[in-house]
């Protein structure tokens, strides 16, 4: 179980570390004015499709020990195609009613980044049904495809069009076609217009869609900071701090490896009623995360050597950013408590709050510090969220926790901060 677990998030983090180590490389072909424009429009294009596709994806895996793969494939790919055609329809609609007069981007660029995103849905139901069958191997093998393919696409579209801008928004339109067509070759066999249920369709948004509140908060939290950004500061300053938030949510992906070997024991040892396995593992967990954090760190202090000096101001943003994340994976570990009693409304709550107060701050320090204001925003909602979760999981499923961990954990965060603040 532990060993198929790690084999997936092997496969994400293999994306996101290819595309981490060509940061450098992009920061000499993409000025900072190129950068903020990304920024800004991956900021709009992530929060659409979770709303008008209804974050159907989230329900393939729990319907699927209940229904036949075919029917499975069959369903969510004619769910995919009407929904992702949906989506396309009703954003265009809102590019040009609202999106175009509060964030005015061009309409080709807004049309690249919305199509890129519809495109991948059948890669998607692929990877999906690989983790469904527990096939981790061809799990990684399509995650590595997929991030070579976008890797050398980025670069011989950024080396050959003059337009950098279109070049990246463009690559990630050709990468994610040629991966659903590769997809789609492979999943024929299991699709079949006649074992499509629209009986199952129904089950699964009235699964996903009141999730979808608890997503979009957690998406306020991510992208809301470029949006604000957008209004206060120059694009070549956006750019800046985009770049360093990519290099800052380096730390999400380990705490997300952490959380998704952390999970099935706290399951299995709450099943057991063993708490004494249960605190240990928290203890072990934290000092992972603690050790993962100085090693992003480290890679961020690295990186910067590296990076065209354009963007050196945003260096002290992207440590903050990778706090900030830090927190935040503290956070998912403790959220265990409520989803193992199925209190996900808590769940939800918390994010929600924690989205909102970000939203919040945003807007009083962005106008007085600009990216710096940004990033400490991320921290100190990640801070309110994290605590707020302690309190919250140990009110409705107590542990009996060593609390000097938590203790030590916030002081090594604190003292962080203050090195991050001092050498600025």
């Amino acid at each position: 179980m532990i060993k198929k677990i790690l084999i997936y998030v092997t496969g994400e983090m293999s994306i996101k570390a290819i595309g981490f180590l060509m940061l450098p490389v992009y920061s000499h072909l993409i000025s900072p004015n190129e950068y903020g424009i990304l920024g800004v429009l991956n900021a709009m294009v992530a929060f659409l499709p979770f709303i008008f596709t209804f974050y159907y994806l989230y329900g393939y895996v729990r319907f699927s020990v209940q229904k036949q793969s075919v029917e499975m494939v069959s369903t969510f790919v004619a769910m995919g195609f009407v929904l992702n055609l949906f989506f396309i329809v009703i954003s265009i609609g809102l590019y040009y009613t609202i999106l175009r007069f509060h964030y005015p981007t061009e309409f080709m660029y807004f049309l690249f980044a919305i199509t890129a995103t519809a495109s991948l849905f059948i890669f998607q139901i692929l990877q999906m049904y690989h983790r469904a069958a527990q096939m981790a191997e061809r799990y990684l093998r399509f995650s590595l495809l997929y991030a070579v393919l976008t890797t050398l696409l980025n670069i011989t579209l950024l080396l050959w069009i003059k337009d950098k801008v279109s070049a990246i928004l463009l690559s990630g339109v050709f990468a994610n076609i040629i991966v659903s067509i590769v997809a789609f070759i492979f999943m024929k066999e299991l699709i079949d217009i006649k074992q499509i249920s629209w009986q199952l369709s129904k089950k699964v948004l009235a699964y996903t869609i009141p999730l979808v509140p608890g997503a979009i908060a957690l998406l306020l939290y991510s992208q809301a900071d470029k949006l604000i950004l957008f209004q206060y500061v120059s694009a070549p300053e956006l750019g800046i701090y985009t770049m360093a938030f990519t290099l800052g949510l380096s730390m999400s992906y380990i705490g997300s490896a952490l959380f998704m070997s952390y999970q099935p024991m706290f399951y299995a040892h709450a099943s057991d009623n063993s708490s004494e396995k249960l605190t240990e593992g928290l203890k072990h967990t934290v000092f992972l995360l603690l050790g993962g954090l100085i090693l992003v760190l480290i890679m961020i202090k690295v990186a910067y050597l590296l990076i065209n000096e354009r963007y050196a101001a945003g260096e002290p943003y992207a440590m903050i950013i990778a706090l900030a994340y830090s927190l935040l994976a503290f956070t998912q570990l403790l959220e265990l408590h409520l989803t193992y009693i199925q209190r996900t409304s808590i769940v939800s709550f918390v994010y929600s709050i924690g989205g909102i107060f970000n939203v919040v701050l945003l807007y009083f320090l962005v106008q007085k510090l600009g990216g710096f204001g940004a990033s400490l925003s991320l921290l100190l909602s990640a801070c309110s969220m994290a605590i707020l979760m302690y309190f919250l999981a140990q009110k409705h499923y107590y542990l009996p926790y060593n609390r000097l961990i938590i203790y030590f954990y916030f002081f090594v965060i604190a003292v962080l901060f203050g090195g991050i603040i001092a050498n600025a």
